[in-house]
């Protein structure tokens, strides 16, 4: 059953086996997993469930309906965009779709690094294939490329840059091109479609959307209750506490909001919030002499990833360029460019593809709790970072004009386009910082990161808040470092793991 917060005008009190808290790839899983072992489950959701024919394709209606903060959640600095879903389903229901697993040499670099060696080989190839399979992981078809994909593997090949497509999990997919702002043909395989059902599927689970958690009752040892608020779908203010007494309580809220429960809650250490990474991407934007309609077909196709490098000692580094796509909204806010500058631009997209440059960056950021119980996303823009982020959008911009682009635009405030190679000169000068140029992540992590004890993480190998029985977080935040280039698969890889521990 999935009833919303209209169905409750005076608030409730509740009890079940376990108490999961967001429905996104963490929760989602979590979810079904417990709830397919016998386990009364009870899964507050914030958001609202979004039915497949409220997906209109409208981006002034959808981004306030299926994105925290309409799509407009920021760092403090205003300088990063840090997008989030805020529905049944989470992010999985307005990301890429790319299905992409934590990398072997990733795990290593946890284990020899920080310590969290908890799960083997054979655990982590049990937890993907069980993951591919529910959501129906395959492999993007070449016929399935747009235009726009295949340009950039084209000007990849020709500068002998590797490259290749994602696996993704779309099933029927139209090539509507809408994917930011949900599916309305109901080919994702979103948690909403997929693990959500197998939960309730089982008749012991139970969906509480418009919920929002606000604090965790604790006696030291124990979480004891979870207290709320249901929100009112239009306005979002709060209608009706809540409280849910379980005997286990799964965080999966989010690198962002669950160190924020937490803060809210005195639970924890002094690493909650802390060892952020956001996987800053800014956008290079090509014009052609040809069409190129980038806003049509799988939005993000394609990769290179000859300068990526992952390592057992350093992790994931480097750098990836991905074909990308956006809705014109979308597109716009990733412009460095206003007034008429920016509608002469907009009047060539027919004409322009794109490319994201994703740059993994290490734990550099906090997550902190406001006054008025939001959260303060602050980061640091680390000399090897922007170094690096300078050197992919300079691979961008000769991977475009490989392909024949007439000019290239790169994501720097000030920056003139890019004509020929011989312009990329003045890309040194460019300074990276807070609002010189346009960045936008859709994949923070690590503020929950996992380690054997309380010096080292805030939750242990097995996942459970250092310090408390009963507390586990299964989300993107227990990541010690940045996981993968996608962060759906990591996240239902890790809750699949930690779902069944103590079980």
């Amino acid at each position: 059953m999935i009833r919303s917060g209209a169905h409750l005008p005076q608030g409730f009190d509740a009890r079940a086996d376990v108490c999961v808290i967001g429905s996104g790839a963490g929760g989602g899983v979590a979810a079904a997993i417990m709830a397919e072992a016998g386990r009364e489950i009870l899964i507050l959701e914030e958001g609202q469930r979004v039915r497949t024919p409220q997906l209109n394709q409208r981006e002034e209606q959808m981004y306030n309906l299926l994105y925290r903060d309409g799509g407009q959640q920021m760092t403090d600095d205003g300088g990063i965009s840090v997008l989030q879903g805020r529905t049944l389903g989470g992010s999985t229901v307005i990301n890429m779709s790319d299905v992409t697993e934590i990398p072997e040499a990733v795990w290593a670099h946890w284990r020899a690094r920080y310590r969290f060696d908890r799960y083997g080989r054979a655990d982590i190839e049990a937890a993907v294939a069980a993951c591919r399979q529910a959501i129906a992981a395959n492999p993007i078809q070449p016929e399935q490329l747009n235009r726009n994909a295949r340009l950039l593997l084209e000007g990849g090949a020709s500068l002998g840059i590797a490259g290749g497509a994602f696996e993704h999990n779309r099933v029927g997919c139209v090539g509507s091109g809408y994917c930011l702002i949900g599916c309305a043909y109901d080919a994702k395989r979103t948690v909403a479609h997929t693990w959500i059902p197998r939960a309730l599927a089982t008749g012991r689970a139970l969906v509480q959307t418009d919920a929002r958690v606000e604090r965790l009752e604790h006696d030291h040892r124990r979480i004891v209750a979870a207290h709320g608020h249901l929100l009112d779908p239009v306005r979002q203010t709060p209608l009706a506490p809540f409280t849910v007494r379980a005997d286990r309580y799964v965080l999966a809220a989010g690198a962002i909001h669950s160190p924020l429960v937490l803060l809210a809650s005195g639970v924890g250490n002094a690493h909650v919030g802390r060892n952020l990474t956001l996987q800053p991407q800014g956008a290079a934007l090509a014009v052609f002499d040809h069409e190129v309609i980038h806003f049509r077909g799988i939005p993000q196709g394609a990769y290179l990833d000859g300068y990526e490098s992952i390592t057992e000692e350093h992790g994931l580094a480097g750098f990836r360029l991905e074909s990308v796509s956006a809705t014109p909204g979308m597109a716009a806010a990733t412009l460095t460019a206003w007034g008429d500058d920016m509608a002469r631009f907009m009047a060539m997209t027919r004409r322009s593809g794109a490319c994201l440059c994703l740059v993994p960056d290490r734990p550099n950021g906090r997550v902190l709790r406001g006054r008025d119980g939001r959260p303060r996303i602050r980061y640091h823009y680390a000399k090897d970072w922007a170094d690096t982020f300078r050197a992919a959008t300079r691979t961008a911009a000769e991977v475009y004009l490989a392909a024949g682009a007439e000019a290239v635009h790169l994501p720097f405030v000030g920056l003139p386009p890019v004509h020929s190679v011989s312009d990329l000169s003045r890309l040194e000068r460019m300074p990276v910082r807070a609002c010189s140029v346009s960045l936008i992540s859709a994949h923070p992590q690590g503020t929950c990161r996992a380690g054997p004890d309380g010096a080292h993480g805030v939750v242990d190998n097995d996942l459970f808040v250092h310090g408390l029985d009963n507390l586990q977080v299964l989300d993107a935040s227990v990541f010690p470092t940045s996981a993968a280039s996608h962060t759906m698969l990591p996240v239902m890889t890790m809750a699949w793991l930690g779902a069944h521990e103590r079980l």
